[in-house]
């Protein structure tokens, strides 16, 4: 692949082949590390450079999820072929002009949204994260003119982790001549750390389900699910009805920290993602939280030092239960409610299983 100045870069198969894809719909689909996103984010650098007079929307289902993966990828892909600087972006609408092409950066939690977008390409990432309505909705967004002979299309990226859910259903199983499917792992992506790779490759014998799914990139529906019942709600209930609230934070930097606010109201608990992001420092934690005072915090409690640094400033943070079972039990006695918008939090729990080794 080469920008308009003729720099080359690495690619892998799953960019050839998004590159040669003709069909309607191409659903990308395969484990972590197969280079999914970043030779989708690629091709969208390739199509900028290449074609004219383009709309293409990049969209995830809330606008948090999507600025911390598919946008940032691609504005640092820009960045790094030299694409950025001879475009314009406009951080407030979301948008990136590049010639007569222009790229719309956009989520679904509201759908009025899109009602009024016409694109040629469209690019959902974590397109499992949608909903089958979405999908028809946005399928029908794909109705500007092309001039240049290259027609329209919808790309899905996503992890094959739910066999059960609407891209398996309504998209794959058909096998419908309008739908182009590109499967890849971890092993076609030759630039991959050594160190990815191995983390992977132990899941097959510590996690079988989960290396089917991320390392193997096949379907698969992970058994021994710890929170199979919960449902979503389009707000948190108002604090005068609330028994108690508090958050809730989970420490990372290459993983992603995530912090939840949870609230309680008889046998009903609720859940709403305040955050969730990678390459946070304690102190970026303590800024998002700093005007949230009046709410006890509970903190990884194998981080100490880091609760400790909460504390110094002000917050009133403390250690969460440390016995794994027992946080667990707690809350499966209530009725659990997640918010629309906490996507990575809905991703999180569907996952979160009990882990089964070779022997079950």
């Amino acid at each position: 692949m080469t920008t308009a100045t003729e720099k080359r870069v690495k690619v892998t198969r799953v960019f050839q082949q998004l590159v040669r894809a003709t069909k309607p719909t191409v659903a990308c689909i395969g484990g972590s590390g197969s280079s999914k996103s970043h030779s989708m984010a690629q091709l969208i650098c390739q199509t900028l450079t290449e074609q004219t007079d383009k709309v293409i929307g990049i969209g995830r289902k809330t606008f948090p999820a999507l600025k911390m993966s598919a946008q940032l990828l691609t504005l640092n892909l820009m960045r790094e072929y030299g694409i950025y600087d001879r475009g314009e972006h406009n951080k407030s609408d979301h948008t990136f002009r590049y010639g007569t092409n222009f790229i719309q950066f956009f989520s679904l939690d509201d759908p009025e949204k899109v009602k009024s977008f016409n694109a040629n390409y469209i690019w959902l990432e974590e397109a499992n994260e949608f909903s089958w309505e979405d999908f028809v909705i946005l399928r029908l967004r794909l109705n500007r003119p092309s001039t240049d002979g290259n027609d329209n299309r919808m790309y899905l990226t996503l992890n094959p982790s739910d066999y059960a859910g609407w891209v398996n259903e309504k998209v794959v199983k058909p096998e419908s001549p309008n739908v182009e499917l590109i499967h890849s792992t971890y092993a076609d992506n030759p630039f991959l750390a050594e160190l990815y790779t191995s983390e992977i490759e132990e899941l097959k014998d510590t996690d079988p389900d989960y290396y089917r799914i991320y390392g193997l990139g096949l379907w698969g529906q992970l058994r021994n699910i710890v929170y199979p019942v919960w449902d979503l709600v389009d707000d948190m209930p108002k604090p005068a009805n609330c028994e108690w609230e508090r958050y809730g934070v989970d420490f990372g930097y290459e993983n992603p920290a995530a912090i939840v606010h949870v609230a309680c109201t008889g046998r009903d608990l609720y859940w709403d993602e305040i955050l969730f992001q990678s390459h946070l420092t304690t102190p970026d934690l303590i800024n998002v939280l700093k005007d949230e005072r009046r709410l006890m915090i509970y903190a990884d409690s194998s981080e100490p030092d880091r609760i400790m640094e909460m504390v110094h400033a002000g917050l009133a943070a403390h250690p969460s239960i440390r016995n794994v079972s027992l946080r667990l039990d707690t809350v499966k006695r209530y009725r659990l409610h997640i918010t629309k918008r906490s996507v990575n939090v809905q991703k999180e729990i569907k996952g979160y299983h009990r882990k089964m080794d070779r022997a079950g």
